[in-house]
């Protein structure tokens, strides 16, 4: 064989090798099975430490180098514990956790060992004691399941198959070299057909790169969160237990003044509006003062009206220039007129003073409008220029620290029964408002056909609100017991179920499917999925429901 043909035949066989190695680098599938689906697995977030429950307090442990980190949380709440007592023991050795800057994050100065031990914990913290006993705890902790896909297995079979194969390729291409070509062949064949996978029939679906869904929460499965990410996300829980609840009948109601602090602004008489620099006309939202001007009027009389009032006017002037000719006489004479006589003159000219001011302030002059009340203001019906009767409502005022509520009643012995009401609205959401009953009206409406009552508004709460909003009125009619009531929030939707995450161990949550009975208030009574003692997450449902 010439050196050409060598070079030819390790050139072939390289080939074949680098073949051999593509497979199972660019399978478009593994072979899997596409029957029916696997049973679902528990969701897993991340590795769990060792934890035990007490009457009051939960404790989770965590090997760290050197020293063991302890998560304290109440039982019920599941709020970090702060300012505890710990004491540890655990076979001869014992010592008192020290506390980090992290909240309910404690500190032991002792190494688990390899294999797992008793740890026992004597907790006191906010008045309460509890012992604690967790089993097993150790440096191996539970490895993180992993779901094993087929596409995972049959990437290890092709790359074992590879390497067998590879060695059949070698020796064919030694009998090459050896000149038995008809071996060779043989050889050849047989290790190219060994590395042939199975061929799957597929109906022309995208082979392309599909985003993996987050693993999601299932009624009935168990989800693991450990501790630090408890704390971290805020996970709150309530202890499920009767309650007392208000009955409450919803009513729809609106927002309106107290009259007290509210204000019509209306002219005296017909008039114009003038515009004056120095008294600007207000705009909503404006404040303003009780006695601030709002508005310069100018009345409109006939020619004949205001003839009259200019001849009235003539008469007065004429009458204040006698009188003040009159005490200037009486003031040179001295004591030659009674002092009671100069009186009389004085208060004489104040009097006709006083009357030409009201003739040219009002009919002749212009008029101020001012505010009666202190507030914002709401509404201005009126421009410069315009003409507006005695009538006209021109500018409304209201103190917005002042509301009241309005509610309609049907029921006409509800209205009767009305102990206590809060208020809610749409518009300003996750608030209530606290009510207190003024007074209900004795007669129908018969407009609505309804009830009337006042309610007034609790101080300090009445920013929120805005007149004319419609609210929602809960009217507490009396006290019903639950015998399993949990926050109406708790509830969640799953898979189209509603739902309730009960923390079965520190760090485990079970998705419990429920049946609410009744909802009253912010309270849920649920008639089945969950016991009293149980304790049902309140905060951080949505993290625990995307299973992460």
């Amino acid at each position: 064989m010439t050196m050409i043909q060598m070079k030819r035949i390790r050139s072939g066989l390289a080939a074949a090798l680098l073949a051999v190695a593509l497979p199972s680098a660019v399978l478009a599938h593994g072979g899997e099975d596409h029957g029916a689906p696997a049973a679902a697995t528990p969701v897993v977030t991340e590795q769990s430490g060792f934890g035990a429950e007490g009457t009051a307090f939960q404790a989770v442990l965590y090997p760290a180098a050197g020293k063991t980190v302890l998560y304290l949380a109440d039982a019920d709440t599941n709020a970090p514990v702060t300012g505890a007592t710990i004491d540890a023991e655990v076979g001869g050795w014992q010592g008192r956790a020290r506390p980090t800057r992290e909240v309910g994050v404690y500190e032991l100065d002792w190494a688990a060992p390899e294999s797992g031990t008793d740890v026992t914990l004597i907790v006191s913290a906010a008045g309460k004691d509890d012992l604690i006993l967790i089993e097993a705890a150790g440096r191996k902790a539970a490895a993180r399941p992993v779901a094993a896909t087929p596409a995972m297995g049959s990437n290890l079979k092709a790359v074992g198959a590879a390497g067998g194969a590879g060695v059949v390729l070698l020796a064919g291409g030694l009998a090459l070299i050896r000149r038995n070509r008809k071996a060779a062949v043989a050889v050849l064949a047989l290790g190219l057909l060994g590395l042939a996978d199975p061929a799957h029939a597929h109906g022309g679906e995208d082979h392309g790169d599909a985003p993996a869904a987050p693993p999601q929460a299932q009624p009935g499965t168990p989800v693991a969160m450990s501790k630090p990410t408890q704390f971290l996300l805020g996970i709150r829980t309530v202890k499920v237990e009767p309650q007392q609840a208000a009955d409450s009948v919803r009513v729809v109601g609106r927002v309106i003044p107290d009259p007290s602090g509210y204000a019509r602004v209306q002219p005296s008489q017909p008039a114009r509006v003038v515009s004056d620099p120095a008294h600007p006309i207000p705009v909503p939202g404006q404040e303003v003062k009780r006695g601030q001007v709002l508005a310069v009027l100018e009345p409109t009389l006939s020619a004949l009206e205001k003839g009259d009032k200019r001849a009235l006017l003539s008469r007065v002037d004429s009458e204040i220039n006698i009188t003040e000719r009159e005490l200037a006489r009486q003031v040179t004479l001295g004591d030659l007129v009674p002092a009671k006589q100069v009186e009389t003159t004085r208060i004489r000219l104040d009097q006709l003073r006083k009357e030409r001011g009201q003739i040219t302030g009002t009919a002749l002059g212009r008029e101020l409008l001012t505010a009666p009340v202190d507030g914002l203001v709401t509404d201005v019906h009126v421009v410069p220029g315009e003409v507006v009767a005695s009538d006209r409502v021109l500018v409304e005022i209201v103190d917005p620290t002042r509301l009241r509520i309005e509610a309609v009643i049907h029921d006409l012995p509800v209205a009767r029964r009305i102990s206590g009401a809060t208020a809610a609205s749409k518009l300003v959401p996750d608030q209530s408002f606290p009510l207190t009953l003024l007074g209900r009206s004795p007669k129908v409406d018969p407009v609505d056909q309804g009830v009337h009552a006042i309610f007034q508004v609790a101080a300090g709460q009445a920013e929120a609100l805005s007149i004319g909003m419609p609210v929602d009125v809960y009217l507490a009619t009396g006290a019903v017991s639950l015998r399993t009531a949990v926050p109406r929030d708790s509830v969640a939707e799953v898979g189209g179920r509603q739902v309730v995450f009960v923390r079965t161990a520190p760090e485990v949550f079970e998705v419990r499917p429920v049946r609410v009975a009744r909802v009253i208030g912010p309270l849920a009574e649920i008639a089945e999925g969950v016991a009293p003692g149980d304790r049902v997450v309140t905060q951080g449902i949505e993290q625990l429901k995307a299973g992460r």
